[in-house]
């Protein structure tokens, strides 16, 4: 099977490959999005699950050349790339922010699909379902999972190319050439050292700008309220999540009563509006639900108060130094290191209200939030 990339150009499948991604289980992916509802702020941010999944089974397999002598092991790795996905809901991340109550992550809901159905089938000809699963916790899953691994290399590159922006630019050549495999685990040469920072930069740079942009976070928040009011109501199962892709669920949705508004918004790129952005570290939660409802009683009018989600993971990268020792890289760059301090100092709870309740009570919110809002926008 060849598949041609608008990242990597030509990719082959073999037949087993092939197999897999055929079943409807897989195939599910080309109608669930990538980045949800990034779209609304970047136009071109349809692509799919699907291709980002094919793309870091292509990655896996190269880091596996590299590092890996045995076919069977390389095999492993590109099918564990080829599948690390494949437990995506509807609307991925931003679906499964609220879904995971339900069904549990989308690694939980993999494993599941993994283990039964056409899919398992065709892993236990060659293979058995159990020893896939288990990946995640060996050096094989690392080749996917690790923050320099093919799924991270991927879906920066990816998303860059199509939301159009630089900042998910990445050296992938010099990661590729220095990535190393030590006591099970991946770490860069030392002379990658560079690489190794700009990735995780760029990471820092596409979560603080696109996605966790402004108005992608007003979508979201928009989204999880449809959500969450469609399962209320009954008009929405969670399972139903798993097979419906985006815009299947979408029109579903809108036949709920109390999901229609979020949808109609949606459709409309009609959304909430920001009224004020409280610095996190100012205000608790408990003080911001407390005086929020407050307000909606006093006004008459709905207000949402959108939490920063956080985007720094601790970084595990280690670097091998040329004398043989591994040293974390937090303790080598201090530009890694000084990252999660600047994303504490851009973690904003939003404050949203409709287009028409802004107009009429905007500055009432602002003064309620006052005592919160030192240095906010308004």
């Amino acid at each position: 099977m060849i598949v041609k990339d608008n990242l990597y150009g030509t990719i082959e499948f073999n037949e087993f490959e092939e197999r897999i991604i055929n079943t409807a289980e897989f195939q599910r992916l080309r109608r669930i999005k990538q980045m949800s509802v990034t779209n609304l702020v970047y136009p071109c941010a349809n692509h799919t699950r699907f291709e980002h999944s094919l793309g870091t089974a292509y990655l896996a397999g190269l880091i596996a050349n590299r590092l890996l002598e045995d076919e069977d092991e390389k095999n492993k790795a590109r099918l564990y790339g080829l599948l690390h996905d494949i437990g995506h809901v509807a609307f991925s991340h931003e679906g499964e922010d609220i879904l995971s109550r339900y069904l549990g992550t989308h690694e939980e809901i993999g494993e599941r699909i993994i283990s039964d159905g056409e899919v398992a089938d065709i892993i236990n000809e060659n293979y058995s379902t159990r020893e896939i699963t288990a990946m995640k916790k060996s050096s094989l899953g690392a080749i996917v999972d690790a923050d320099i691994g093919a799924d991270r290399m991927d879906y920066l590159r990816r998303d860059a190319l199509n939301t159009g922006v630089a900042y998910g630019l990445i050296d992938m050549d010099r990661l590729l050439h220095t990535t190393k495999m030590e006591n099970g685990k991946l770490c860069i040469a030392e002379g990658g050292l560079e690489a190794a920072e700009w990735l995780l930069i760029a990471r820092f740079m596409m979560f603080s700008t696109v996605y966790l942009h402004k108005t992608v976070r007003i979508a979201t928040a928009m989204l999880h309220k449809a959500i969450e009011g469609s399962l209320e109501d009954g008009t929405m199962k969670p399972k139903d999540f798993i097979w419906m892709g985006d815009d299947f669920a979408l029109f579903r949705m809108r036949e709920s009563k109390k999901a229609e508004p979020y949808v109609d918004g949606l459709l409309k790129r009609d959304l909430f509006k920001e009224v004020v952005a409280i610095p996190e570290k100012n205000a608790a939660r408990r003080e911001v639900e407390k005086i929020k409802n407050e307000i909606m009683e006093k006004y008459g009018c709905e207000i949402i108060a959108d939490y920063p989600t956080s985007f720094s993971k601790p970084v595990s990268l280690r670097i091998l130094k040329k004398n043989g020792k591994l040293v974390k890289l937090e303790e080598l760059s201090e530009i890694v290191a000084s990252l999660r301090e600047a994303e504490e100092k851009r973690r904003k709870i939003l404050i949203l209200v409709r287009e028409k309740d802004k107009k009429k009570y905007g500055k009432a919110i602002i003064r309620e939030f006052e005592q919160f809002t030192t240095g906010a926008s308004r």
